[in-house]
Protein backbone atom coordinates (compact mmCIF):
# COMPACT_ATOMS: atom_id res chain seq x y z
CA UNK A 1 0.00 0.00 0.00
CA UNK A 2 2.79 2.40 0.88
CA UNK A 3 4.58 1.65 -2.39
CA UNK A 4 1.42 2.28 -4.36
CA UNK A 5 0.88 5.60 -2.61
CA UNK A 6 4.46 6.65 -3.34
CA UNK A 7 3.99 5.84 -7.04
CA UNK A 8 0.78 7.87 -7.18
CA UNK A 9 2.58 10.73 -5.42
CA UNK A 10 5.46 10.58 -7.94
CA UNK A 11 3.00 10.61 -10.84
CA UNK A 12 1.29 13.69 -9.39
CA UNK A 13 4.64 15.49 -9.01
CA UNK A 14 5.63 14.58 -12.57
CA UNK A 15 2.30 15.88 -13.82
CA UNK A 16 2.73 19.17 -11.99
CA UNK A 17 6.33 19.56 -13.24
CA UNK A 18 5.20 18.81 -16.82
CA UNK A 19 2.45 21.40 -16.54
CA UNK A 20 4.91 24.00 -15.31
CA UNK A 21 7.31 23.13 -18.13
CA UNK A 22 4.57 23.48 -20.73
CA UNK A 23 3.49 26.81 -19.24
CA UNK A 24 7.12 27.98 -19.14
CA UNK A 25 7.64 26.93 -22.75
CA UNK A 26 4.45 28.74 -23.79
CA UNK A 27 5.54 31.90 -21.95
CA UNK A 28 9.01 31.70 -23.54
CA UNK A 29 7.56 31.31 -27.04
CA UNK A 30 5.04 34.08 -26.41
CA UNK A 31 7.83 36.31 -25.10
CA UNK A 32 9.91 35.74 -28.25
CA UNK A 33 6.90 36.43 -30.47
CA UNK A 34 6.02 39.52 -28.46
CA UNK A 35 9.52 41.04 -28.42
CA UNK A 36 10.87 39.90 -31.80
CA UNK A 37 7.97 39.44 -34.20
CA UNK A 38 5.19 41.78 -33.04
CA UNK A 39 7.28 44.96 -33.61
CA UNK A 40 8.20 43.74 -37.11
CA UNK A 41 4.60 42.87 -37.96
CA UNK A 42 3.34 46.20 -36.65
CA UNK A 43 6.07 48.11 -38.50
CA UNK A 44 5.04 46.40 -41.74
CA UNK A 45 1.40 47.12 -40.97
CA UNK A 46 2.07 50.82 -40.39
CA UNK A 47 4.28 50.95 -43.49
CA UNK A 48 1.46 49.46 -45.57
CA UNK A 49 -0.89 52.07 -44.10
CA UNK A 50 1.44 54.86 -45.21
CA UNK A 51 1.38 53.41 -48.74
CA UNK A 52 -2.42 53.32 -48.63
CA UNK A 53 -2.43 56.96 -47.53
CA UNK A 54 -0.19 57.91 -50.46
CA UNK A 55 -2.75 56.40 -52.85
CA UNK A 56 -5.68 58.01 -51.02
CA UNK A 57 -4.11 61.48 -51.13
CA UNK A 58 -3.35 60.98 -54.81
CA UNK A 59 -7.08 60.30 -55.25
CA UNK A 60 -7.87 63.42 -53.23
CA UNK A 61 -5.54 65.42 -55.46
CA UNK A 62 -7.30 63.98 -58.53
CA UNK A 63 -10.72 64.91 -57.10
CA UNK A 64 -9.63 68.51 -56.48
CA UNK A 65 -8.07 68.69 -59.95
CA UNK A 66 -11.42 67.60 -61.38
CA UNK A 67 -13.07 70.56 -59.63
CA UNK A 68 -10.38 72.94 -60.86
CA UNK A 69 -10.67 71.93 -64.51
CA UNK A 70 -14.47 71.50 -64.67
CA UNK A 71 -15.37 74.59 -62.59
CA UNK A 72 -18.83 73.18 -61.80
CA UNK A 73 -20.44 74.05 -58.46
CA UNK A 74 -22.78 71.82 -56.42
CA UNK A 75 -21.06 68.59 -57.51
CA UNK A 76 -19.29 67.28 -54.41
CA UNK A 77 -16.73 64.47 -54.59
CA UNK A 78 -15.98 62.29 -51.58
CA UNK A 79 -12.53 60.76 -50.96
CA UNK A 80 -11.78 58.28 -48.19
CA UNK A 81 -8.80 58.85 -45.90
CA UNK A 82 -7.84 56.04 -43.49
CA UNK A 83 -6.55 57.75 -40.36
CA UNK A 84 -4.81 54.79 -38.68
CA UNK A 85 -4.83 51.04 -38.15
CA UNK A 86 -5.85 48.67 -35.36
CA UNK A 87 -3.56 46.70 -33.09
CA UNK A 88 -2.93 42.96 -33.57
CA UNK A 89 -5.55 40.68 -31.95
CA UNK A 90 -4.58 38.61 -28.89
CA UNK A 91 -1.10 40.15 -28.70
CA UNK A 92 0.23 43.25 -26.97
CA UNK A 93 0.52 46.00 -29.58
CA UNK A 94 -0.55 49.61 -29.95
CA UNK A 95 -2.84 50.91 -32.65
CA UNK A 96 -1.74 53.84 -34.80
CA UNK A 97 -3.76 57.03 -34.96
CA UNK A 98 -3.86 59.83 -37.48
CA UNK A 99 -5.13 63.40 -37.64
CA UNK A 100 -6.74 65.15 -40.60
CA UNK A 101 -6.89 68.95 -40.62
CA UNK A 102 -8.14 71.74 -42.83
CA UNK A 103 -5.77 74.63 -42.10
CA UNK A 104 -6.70 78.18 -42.98
CA UNK A 105 -3.78 80.39 -44.07
CA UNK A 106 -1.47 77.37 -44.31
CA UNK A 107 0.41 79.09 -47.13
CA UNK A 108 0.63 82.72 -48.28
CA UNK A 109 1.69 83.82 -51.75
CA UNK A 110 2.67 87.44 -52.41
CA UNK A 111 3.32 88.71 -55.92
CA UNK A 112 5.00 92.06 -56.49
CA UNK A 113 3.85 93.38 -59.85
CA UNK A 114 1.04 95.26 -61.52
CA UNK A 115 -1.14 94.74 -59.61
CA UNK A 116 0.39 93.57 -56.30
CA UNK A 117 -1.42 90.55 -54.84
CA UNK A 118 -1.37 88.80 -51.47
CA UNK A 119 -3.12 85.41 -51.55
CA UNK A 120 -3.96 83.34 -48.47
CA UNK A 121 -4.08 79.59 -49.14
CA UNK A 122 -5.89 77.00 -47.04
CA UNK A 123 -4.40 73.50 -46.96
CA UNK A 124 -5.34 69.92 -46.09
CA UNK A 125 -2.88 68.12 -43.82
CA UNK A 126 -2.64 64.57 -42.47
CA UNK A 127 -0.40 63.76 -39.47
CA UNK A 128 0.42 60.15 -38.61
CA UNK A 129 0.99 59.00 -35.04
CA UNK A 130 2.80 55.71 -35.61
CA UNK A 131 4.39 53.62 -32.90
CA UNK A 132 6.70 51.41 -34.95
CA UNK A 133 7.18 53.08 -38.36
CA UNK A 134 8.49 56.54 -39.13
CA UNK A 135 5.80 59.24 -38.94
CA UNK A 136 4.83 60.76 -42.26
CA UNK A 137 2.66 63.76 -43.08
CA UNK A 138 0.78 64.38 -46.31
CA UNK A 139 -0.10 67.95 -47.23
CA UNK A 140 -2.24 69.23 -50.08
CA UNK A 141 -0.97 72.77 -50.55
CA UNK A 142 -1.79 75.19 -53.37
CA UNK A 143 -2.43 72.46 -55.94
CA UNK A 144 0.57 70.31 -55.00
CA UNK A 145 0.95 67.25 -52.79
CA UNK A 146 3.82 67.21 -50.29
CA UNK A 147 5.25 64.30 -48.30
CA UNK A 148 6.93 65.47 -45.10
CA UNK A 149 8.88 63.55 -42.45
CA UNK A 150 11.66 64.28 -39.95
CA UNK A 151 14.37 64.05 -42.62
CA UNK A 152 12.75 66.64 -44.90
CA UNK A 153 9.92 67.16 -47.37
CA UNK A 154 9.33 66.77 -51.09
CA UNK A 155 6.60 67.34 -53.66
CA UNK A 156 5.10 64.07 -54.89
CA UNK A 157 2.61 65.84 -57.20
CA UNK A 158 3.52 69.24 -58.67
CA UNK A 159 1.26 72.30 -58.33
CA UNK A 160 -0.22 74.14 -61.33
CA UNK A 161 2.86 76.22 -62.11
CA UNK A 162 4.29 76.35 -65.62
CA UNK A 163 6.43 78.89 -67.43
CA UNK A 164 7.70 79.61 -70.91
CA UNK A 165 10.10 82.09 -72.43
CA UNK A 166 9.18 83.59 -75.79
CA UNK A 167 9.30 87.37 -76.29
CA UNK A 168 8.72 87.75 -72.55
CA UNK A 169 8.95 85.41 -69.61
CA UNK A 170 5.41 84.20 -68.90
CA UNK A 171 4.18 82.22 -65.88
CA UNK A 172 0.89 80.33 -65.65
CA UNK A 173 -0.05 79.76 -62.03
CA UNK A 174 -3.25 78.28 -60.59
CA UNK A 175 -3.51 78.63 -56.81
CA UNK A 176 -5.95 76.30 -55.03
CA UNK A 177 -7.37 77.59 -51.76
CA UNK A 178 -9.11 75.10 -49.45
CA UNK A 179 -11.87 76.60 -47.31
CA UNK A 180 -14.06 74.96 -44.70
CA UNK A 181 -17.75 74.53 -45.44
CA UNK A 182 -20.57 72.72 -43.67
CA UNK A 183 -21.15 72.28 -39.96
CA UNK A 184 -18.26 69.89 -39.39
CA UNK A 185 -15.05 70.39 -37.43
CA UNK A 186 -11.84 71.29 -39.25
CA UNK A 187 -9.91 68.54 -37.46
CA UNK A 188 -10.48 64.83 -36.83
CA UNK A 189 -8.35 62.31 -34.91
CA UNK A 190 -8.88 58.56 -35.09
CA UNK A 191 -7.79 55.29 -36.67
CA UNK A 192 -10.63 54.33 -39.02
CA UNK A 193 -11.60 55.52 -42.50
CA UNK A 194 -13.24 58.94 -42.83
CA UNK A 195 -14.50 60.79 -45.91
CA UNK A 196 -13.40 64.25 -46.94
CA UNK A 197 -15.84 65.92 -49.33
CA UNK A 198 -14.73 68.63 -51.72
CA UNK A 199 -16.66 71.01 -53.95
CA UNK A 200 -15.84 73.78 -56.41
CA UNK A 201 -16.82 77.24 -55.17
CA UNK A 202 -15.33 79.94 -57.39
CA UNK A 203 -12.36 81.11 -59.45
CA UNK A 204 -10.87 84.47 -60.32
CA UNK A 205 -8.42 85.11 -63.17
CA UNK A 206 -5.92 87.99 -63.05
CA UNK A 207 -3.19 89.12 -65.44
CA UNK A 208 -0.13 90.48 -63.63
CA UNK A 209 2.54 92.53 -65.39
CA UNK A 210 6.04 93.67 -64.45
CA UNK A 211 6.67 91.06 -61.74
CA UNK A 212 9.82 91.70 -59.72
CA UNK A 213 9.47 88.89 -57.17
CA UNK A 214 7.24 86.09 -55.88
CA UNK A 215 7.14 85.41 -52.13
CA UNK A 216 5.86 82.02 -50.90
CA UNK A 217 5.40 81.66 -47.15
CA UNK A 218 5.24 77.96 -46.34
CA UNK A 219 6.38 75.31 -43.87
CA UNK A 220 7.78 73.28 -46.76
CA UNK A 221 10.52 75.49 -48.15
CA UNK A 222 12.60 72.63 -49.58
CA UNK A 223 9.73 71.30 -51.69
CA UNK A 224 8.88 74.69 -53.20
CA UNK A 225 12.49 75.72 -53.72
CA UNK A 226 13.38 72.57 -55.65
CA UNK A 227 10.21 72.77 -57.73
CA UNK A 228 10.50 76.48 -58.62
CA UNK A 229 14.22 76.15 -59.33
CA UNK A 230 13.76 73.18 -61.68
CA UNK A 231 10.82 74.88 -63.44
CA UNK A 232 12.94 77.95 -64.22
CA UNK A 233 16.03 75.97 -65.21
CA UNK A 234 13.95 73.91 -67.64
CA UNK A 235 13.17 77.19 -69.42
CA UNK A 236 16.89 78.00 -69.72
CA UNK A 237 16.84 80.57 -66.94
CA UNK A 238 20.23 80.93 -65.31
CA UNK A 239 20.48 81.28 -61.56
CA UNK A 240 22.21 84.53 -60.62
CA UNK A 241 21.71 85.96 -64.09
CA UNK A 242 17.93 85.78 -64.55
CA UNK A 243 16.73 85.01 -61.04
CA UNK A 244 17.83 84.64 -57.42
CA UNK A 245 16.16 82.59 -54.69
CA UNK A 246 16.30 83.97 -51.16
CA UNK A 247 15.13 82.12 -48.03
CA UNK A 248 14.24 84.03 -44.87
CA UNK A 249 12.81 81.80 -42.13
CA UNK A 250 9.77 80.16 -43.75
CA UNK A 251 9.67 82.58 -46.70
CA UNK A 252 10.86 81.64 -50.18
CA UNK A 253 11.48 84.74 -52.30
CA UNK A 254 12.12 84.39 -56.03
CA UNK A 255 13.67 87.61 -57.37
CA UNK A 256 13.68 88.15 -61.13
CA UNK A 257 16.79 90.03 -62.27
CA UNK A 258 18.28 90.80 -65.67
CA UNK A 259 14.93 90.03 -67.32
CA UNK A 260 13.06 92.62 -69.37
CA UNK A 261 9.54 91.56 -68.45
CA UNK A 262 7.91 88.86 -66.32
CA UNK A 263 4.18 88.26 -66.79
CA UNK A 264 1.76 85.97 -65.01
CA UNK A 265 -1.63 84.49 -65.85
CA UNK A 266 -3.00 83.84 -62.37
CA UNK A 267 -6.07 81.71 -61.64
CA UNK A 268 -7.25 81.73 -58.01
CA UNK A 269 -9.55 78.76 -57.33
CA UNK A 270 -11.54 78.26 -54.13
CA UNK A 271 -12.44 74.68 -53.15
CA UNK A 272 -14.73 73.96 -50.22
CA UNK A 273 -13.92 70.93 -48.06
CA UNK A 274 -15.68 69.09 -45.25
CA UNK A 275 -14.27 66.32 -43.05
CA UNK A 276 -16.62 63.53 -42.01
CA UNK A 277 -20.00 62.26 -43.11
CA UNK A 278 -22.79 64.64 -44.01
CA UNK A 279 -24.11 66.86 -46.74
CA UNK A 280 -22.01 69.87 -47.75
CA UNK A 281 -23.91 72.91 -46.63
CA UNK A 282 -22.78 76.47 -46.16
CA UNK A 283 -22.86 77.98 -42.69
CA UNK A 284 -25.53 80.64 -42.20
Amino acid sequence: MKLKKMKNSDNAVVGIVAAFLIIGLFIAVLSVVQTQYVPKWMKEKESDHMNVLADQFAQLNYAINTHVFNEKANIPISTTITLGNKELPYLMSVRAFGQLNIINDGCIISINGTPNLNISIGTIKYNSYNNYYIDQNYIYECGGLILSQYSGNALTIDPFFTCNFLDNFEINFTTVNITTIGNKDTSLVGYGPTPIRTEYKSSDKTFIDNISYINITTNYITSWKNFINSSLINQNFVYGTNYIIEIIDNKLIVHFVGTDKVLMNLNEVDIGAQIGHGIIKERK
